[in-house]
């Protein structure tokens, strides 16, 4: 893939708020996996863990933590385990795993995109209730959860998709 090509996937891109019945394929799902597991980590500590969700009764327990599941037939819940992520690493940023996870969570959703299929990244769930209902280990810190399937028919970009800032909005060189 091309710069050009890899940008045009980047813009076609959106927040998909509503999804098909239709399950991923084994293959789908792998490949949406494999480029979360292939993401670059602080240190290659690789701290980040994936809880995949597809049965009926582990998508009612989704929807009990969040309101965000727009019908999606996969949600992946993401958390990284406090004790293997990189931390500190001579400057006081802390712990990168919530960085790790962003990365691994950005670069699922560009796979999905890759395969024609949507995702959705959620934020909005209640942390507590997703500890219950998967066993999540206290050790683990939740990030976020996405969504993934295939777009619903109705389903469009928002109107404000494609709005972006001009890099010379948003870049300066050797100073802010």
């Amino acid at each position: 893939m091309n710069a050009d090509a890899y940008l045009d996937l980047l813009r076609a891109r959106y927040s998909v708020r509503a999804f098909t019945d239709e399950q991923l394929t084994e293959e789908e799902l792998s490949a949406i996996l494999e480029a979360g597991r292939l993401s670059p980590t602080a240190c290659n500590n690789q701290p980040v863990r994936i809880c995949v969700v597809q049965s009926a009764e582990g998508l009612a327990k989704v929807d009990e933590c969040s309101k965000c599941r727009y019908g999606a037939p996969t949600a992946l819940i993401v958390a990284f385990d406090k004790n293997a992520s990189a931390k500190g690493m001579g400057c006081e940023s802390g712990d990168f795993g919530t960085i790790d996870a962003s990365i691994v969570l950005t670069n699922m959703a560009n796979a999905a995109a890759a395969l024609g299929l949507g995702s959705c990244w959620v934020g909005a769930y209640d942390p507590q209730a997703v500890r219950v209902h998967f066993i999540v280990p206290a050790d683990y810190e939740l990030v976020d959860m996405l969504m993934l399937g295939h777009p619903a028919p109705e389903c469009t970009p928002s109107p404000r998709h494609a709005d972006r800032f001009p890099l010379t909005q948003t870049v300066s060189h050797e100073a802010f």
